[in-house]
């Protein structure tokens, strides 16, 4: 869930639309973004990488990257990938949320951290198709500790 600093942020409880309305579409800053959890230590994510620049729109996307525990006390992180398409034809979220993976990490110690994100992840709903589509172009994956933590980004394509 994502907590907004204040009830201002909020749009009209009469308005529909989607702006402004959870972490895929929030752009002020809140108290508490979505994916935010308590920790007795801290984490970075470094050392990013991707098996291939370039997938298919019905392949896979290997992302490798690494989570830091820089604090003095052995924790857990979850983390997190999300996405944003960067020149879509349609309107589409500021990210969204493909893949998490929890690590647990010993104290000034780091963690090595494997995820496979199918195309799939990367679909939206084209309503003149009436089916879901993975759109060809520019994406890039955000990789942090919740929405508004991306310490990683990398980008590749999809055609």
């Amino acid at each position: 869930m994502t907590f907004c600093t204040s009830t201002k942020d909020l749009p009209p409880f009469d308005d529909y639309a989607m702006s402004n309305r959870t972490y895929r579409y929030f752009t002020g800053k809140p108290l508490f973004a979505f994916g935010h959890g308590l920790s007795y230590t801290t984490f970075k994510f470094a050392d990013a990488k991707l098996g291939e620049s370039k997938i298919a729109a019905d392949g896979k996307l290997q992302l490798a990257f690494t989570v830091k525990n820089s604090g003095k006390r052995d924790g857990e992180e979850v983390a997190q990938v999300y996405f944003r398409h960067v020149h879509s034809v349609v309107a589409q979220p500021l990210e969204s949320l493909c893949g998490f993976q929890r690590v647990s990490v010993a104290a000034g110690k780091a963690a090595g951290v494997k995820m496979e994100i199918p195309a799939s992840q990367l679909r939206y709903w084209d309503a003149t198709k009436k089916s879901y589509v993975v759109e060809p172009g520019e994406y890039e994956p955000l990789i942090g500790g919740a929405s508004d933590e991306a310490d990683l980004i990398i980008p590749f394509q999809v055609h």
